[in-house]
């Protein structure tokens, strides 16, 4: 089983990345807790808090769901 999340790159393109964790590893809060949050400011000096896992910076992410490693979600918006 896997805890599947849906973030957004930072960027204009509002690209958007499945990032998953393992549930035999992590609970549901343990996996949200990977998502760091950080501060910024726009270069307009509008403040903003991001997120950064693994080295990747997102806008945002939002819990998608637990599932079954043979049932994830497909359609090019989340990574295995």
């Amino acid at each position: 089983m896997r805890h599947v999340f849906k973030a957004t790159k930072m960027g204009w393109a509002k690209e958007q990345e499945g990032i998953w964790f393992d549930a035999a590893h992590y609970t549901r809060e343990e996996a949200a807790a990977e998502f760091k949050p950080f501060k910024g400011t726009t270069r307009r000096g509008y403040p903003y808090t991001g997120y950064e896992y693994d080295g990747q910076k997102y806008h945002d992410y939002t819990y998608v769901g637990l599932f079954d490693n043979d049932k994830m979600p497909g359609g090019g918006t989340i990574a295995s």
